[in-house]
């Protein structure tokens, strides 16, 4: 789960960057949508060890 993950913040880091990127501010988009996603991979981890 761990290496989905960061696939995943990965991806999300890119795709960040180049709609950061319409707005003027790559990094922040990039950052913005990697740490959404690393959120969302650590409530799906908790809720599939708490059932």
């Amino acid at each position: 789960m761990t290496v989905v993950s960061i696939i995943l913040m990965v991806i999300a880091a890119m795709v960040g960057l180049f709609l950061g990127m319409f707005l003027n501010d790559g990094l922040g988009g990039a950052i913005l949508l990697a740490l959404i996603t690393g959120i969302g991979c650590i409530i799906h981890t908790m809720e599939k060890h708490h059932r």
